[in-house]
């Protein structure tokens, strides 16, 4: 499988570098339009459509920074970036995960990844700094503003991505998916990205809430668990705090932030715990479940009937 970087990191630093209002226009072209397959897609579920400019719409959703955000902030953060190795390291990653999950011998056809590295808005991604997609098919992005301690946890981070790469293209994942099938998606990730980088690589997302706090939740999902409406599973994915920072601060309907009583990220933490106590019970390594189907991974963990 080939690996192709999209370097928008030095695409970036050639838009920090000209002239104020040759900015904007080089930014679209040179840092946006390389990353349309990922952003296109993504517009549709934006809360009062693209408007005029579609490519800035999909980098002021994605928290990427921006030529107006600075141009001395912004060259100083790539720099320390280039003196991270990020991209290089990331890479590596990248071929590890791949490595470990060989996706051709389980008939999966994924001929090309593309791995991009994109500098966020500074206080765009919270106290934790970086965040990563994988549900475009053949991409991996991470996004990130460094820290003292998050950029240590981007290989964590491309290897939970491309673990969706793999899941995603199984005919266990079909559209729109059920909240089980979602849950155990990102338990599989998550329980992927430990088992290559350790648990304390792991996000925040994952680590916040408690045995107990889950516990209390379960009967919640585990009545939702076959629900595919895609606005209620995401709320109960990503929780009520940030589905409403997605919608703007709206309480939206359809968009999951409408109340549904779910702390944030809790089906990230609580789908981490299913599949590992699926690995527990079984021996499976996370590498071997990412193909097992959602109901037997959610029935066996000893979580939720299915």
């Amino acid at each position: 499988m080939h690996i192709t970087e999209i370097d928008t990191l030095g695409a970036l630093r050639e838009v920090l570098r000209r002239p104020e209002d040759q900015q904007l226009s080089l930014f679209r072209q040179s840092v946006m339009e390389p990353l349309r397959p990922v952003w296109e897609n993504m517009l549709r579920y934006l809360p009062g459509g693209a408007g005029h400019d579609p490519a800035l719409a999909a980098a002021h959703t994605m928290r990427l920074y921006l030529p107006d955000m600075g141009r001395e902030q912004g060259l100083a953060a790539l720099d320390m970036l280039e003196r991270a190795n990020v991209q290089q390291d990331n890479r590596a990653a990248l071929q590890q995960a791949i490595d470990e999950l060989r996706p051709t011998e389980h008939g999966l056809t994924l001929p090309e990844v593309r791995l991009a590295v994109l500098l966020a808005s500074p206080d765009g991604l919270g106290e934790a700094g970086y965040t990563g997609a994988g549900n475009t098919p053949g991409w991996v992005t991470l996004s990130v503003w460094p820290g003292p301690h998050n950029l240590c946890k981007l290989p964590a981070v491309t290897a939970h991505e491309f673990n969706h790469n793999v899941r995603f293209g199984l005919p266990d994942w079909t559209f729109p998916m059920s909240l089980g099938a979602y849950l155990v998606a990102e338990g599989l990730a998550e329980s992927f990205a430990a088992a290559l980088h350790g648990p304390g690589s792991l996000g925040p997302w994952t680590t916040t809430l408690g045995l107990d706090e889950l516990r209390s939740l379960q009967p919640r999902y585990q009545a939702a668990l076959n629900e595919q409406d895609f606005g209620v599973v995401r709320g109960y994915i990503f929780g009520d705090g940030v589905m409403a920072a997605f919608a703007g601060g709206r309480a939206t309907p359809g968009l999951g932030s409408s109340g549904l009583g779910i702390p944030d990220h809790a089906g990230y933490a609580l789908g981490y715990r299913v599949v590992q106590d699926y690995l527990a019970r079984t021996g499976r390594t996370p590498a071997e479940a990412t193909y097992d189907p959602w109901r037997v991974i959610a029935a066996q963990s000893g979580w939720f009937t299915v």
